[in-house]
C-alpha cells in the first residue's frame, strides 16, 4: 500500500474531498498543509506537525503551491535526496520551482514546443504601449505573468484606454511583476479541458463576456453560460501536448476558437486548476482520478 502525501497552501481542509474519495483504492493517505511541515535540524530531517516524517511517504502531491514557494522548495529538494515521488514531475528539479508560477515561461514552452497560442509580446509597459497597437491593433489583452483564472488580464479598446491601464500598473511592475501581451481573439466561448496525467477526463466550455460586443452573438436569457463540452480527438491531443510542453501532469487547458477564421488557441496551462466545475457538469470524481493517477 503506497503512502501518499498531499500538500497545499494555506489550511488542509481544502484537501477533505480527496479523503472522501479514497473508495477502493489501495493507498494511505494523508493530507496536510504546508504550514504544517517544519524542520528537525538536529537529525536533518522533514517532519510532519503531528504527523510522520516525509521520508515516510513513496508520494507527494502538490495540489498547490501559492504563497507556500519557499516550503515547497524546501519539500522537493528534501524528496529528491530520499527519492520520493513528487506530483507534478516538474517540482522534481527544484531549480524550475519558480518558473512553474510564471506565465511567461509558461507561454514561451508552449510556444517552443510548436503550440498554437495568441501572437504574443513579451516585454516591458512600456514596449508594449508602443508596439501594441501597431501589431495587435485594438482590443487587445495585457495579461500578469502571475496571474490565473482569468485574474489580472485586461483588455483597451483604444489609446487611452491603454495609457490610463499602463500609469495604473506601473507601480506593480516597479515592484517586480512582469506583463506581456497578446492579440484579441473573438470566440464566443473559452473552453477548458481538466487532463489527469495522460487522460482528459472532463471538459467544459464558459461563454465569454465578450461575445455580443465583438463576434454580433446575441446571447439568449435562457441559454447555459456554463456546459458540458465534448472536445475533438484533436484538441484533446493538444491539451496532451500543452501539459506536456509546460512539463506538468495534472492541469487545466483553456483553449479558444477563433469564430472568424477557426483556429484553435492555447492561452493558459494551470498548474493548479479549479475542478469545481467540472465535476459539476461533467459529472467525474475528480479527487478520486488523481488519486489513481498517483497511485500508479
Amino acid at each position: 500500500m503506497k503512502k501518499i502525501l498531499i500538500l497545499t497552501s494555506g489550511k488542509k481542509k481544502k484537501l477533505t474531498s480527496f479523503k472522501l474519495s479514497l473508495r477502493d483504492l489501495p493507498v494511505d493517505l494523508t493530507t496536510a498543509s504546508f504550514n504544517d511541515i517544519y524542520p528537525d535540524v538536529v537529525n536533518h530531517d522533514l517532519l510532519l506537525k503531528k504527523g510522520p516524517s516525509i521520508s515516510k511517504f513513496d508520494i507527494i502531491y502538490f495540489r498547490l503551491v501559492g504563497k507556500s514557494l519557499k516550503t515547497a522548495i524546501l519539500v522537493a529538494d528534501y524528496a529528491n535526496k530520499k527519492r520520493i515521488q513528487i506530483v507534478d514531475k516538474v517540482y522534481s528539479n527544484v531549480r524550475v520551482l519558480p518558473i512553474t508560477q510564471n506565465k511567461i515561461e509558461e507561454m514561451m514552452s508552449l510556444k517552443n514546443f510548436g503550440i498554437a497560442i495568441p501572437k504574443t509580446i513579451f516585454g516591458s509597459l512600456d514596449q508594449i504601449t508602443k508596439n501594441g497597437p501597431k501589431i495587435f491593433g485594438f482590443p487587445f489583452v495585457i495579461k500578469s505573468s502571475t496571474g490565473s483564472r482569468g485574474r489580472e488580464v485586461y483588455s483597451p479598446n483604444n489609446i487611452k484606454d491603454l495609457k490610463n491601464l499602463v500609469v495604473s500598473l506601473s507601480e506593480e511592475e516597479k515592484a517586480g511583476k512582469k506583463f506581456f501581451a497578446q492579440e484579441f481573439i473573438p470566440t464566443t466561448r473559452r473552453i477548458r479541458i481538466l487532463i489527469v496525467g495522460k487522460k482528459a477526463i472532463g471538459s467544459i466550455a464558459q461563454l465569454t463576456k465578450w461575445r455580443k460586443k465583438v463576434t454580433g452573438y446575441m446571447p439568449q436569457e435562457d441559454e447555459k453560460k456554463i456546459y458540458k463540452y465534448s472536445p475533438t480527438v484533436e484538441m484533446e491531443n493538444l491539451a496532451l501536448s500543452s501539459v506536456k510542453a509546460v512539463g506538468i501532469d495534472i492541469a487545466g487547458v483553456d483553449i479558444l476558437i477563433d469564430e472568424k477564421t477557426g483556429e484553435t488557441y492555447v492561452i493558459e496551462v494551470n498548474a493548479a486548476p479549479s475542478w469545481k466545475l467540472i465535476k459539476k457538469y461533467c459529472r467525474v470524481n475528480v479527487e478520486y482520478e488523481i488519486l489513481k493517477f498517483v497511485s500508479k
